[in-house]
């Protein structure tokens, strides 16, 4: 009787590990569909847990037709604490009002190793005719009404700082992504 409980327990372990494990196996996937004079363009940002390493690995690309136009890879490995990699829902837009025209694409996440509450590194990205534009900052925290991280303002890439009119759109938006309220 006594060895019939042991095995049953441990299979009751086992199959709960195995559910558990299951449920981080878990990924969140998004797509944006637009048309423009190039045709039907699709954005697909998929984040999935690496099995592998138990990181994170974010993919986000732009198809159009059979085609991949672009293709951003990001992840966190190697954490021994809480990972966060937050796509930001808001900040996905697909914008055609630049001077040029052109189907622009922006999205941003924030990403980091962290125990606890504390900032992460904020990626805020634009992609226009294939070419990548980033904006890089850190993680603005409010918990009631004190906040901390962020003091620093955000660094544009060499492309990003050359787009004049972009860099300014993605400055006025910075605030509202780079800020997590915390309750």
């Amino acid at each position: 009787m006594k060895v019939a409980t042991v095995v049953i327990w441990n299979l009751i372990i086992t199959f709960t590990f195995v559910l558990s494990q299951s449920a981080f196996a878990s990924s969140e996937s998004f797509q944006k569909v637009w048309n423009d004079n190039s045709g039907k363009h699709v954005l697909i940002i998929d984040k999935k847990l690496d099995s592998k390493d138990g990181g994170v690995a974010l993919l986000v690309k732009q198809v159009t037709g059979n085609s991949n136009d672009w293709i951003l890879k990001d992840f966190v490995r190697n954490c021994d604490e809480d990972i966060k990699l937050d796509i930001l829902p808001d900040s996905v837009e697909v914008n055609k009002k630049f001077p040029d025209g052109v189907g622009t694409i922006l999205f941003a996440y924030k990403i980091g190793c962290v125990g606890g509450v504390d900032p992460v590194t904020v990626k805020y990205f634009a992609f226009k005719d294939s070419v990548k534009y980033s904006l890089r900052g850190e993680e603005h925290i409010i918990v009631g009404s004190e906040g901390f991280g962020g003091e620093k303002i955000p660094v544009p890439d060499f492309n990003l700082k050359n787009d004049k009119s972009l860099l300014k759109y993605m400055m006025g938006k910075w605030d509202s992504i780079f800020t997590t309220k915390v309750n």
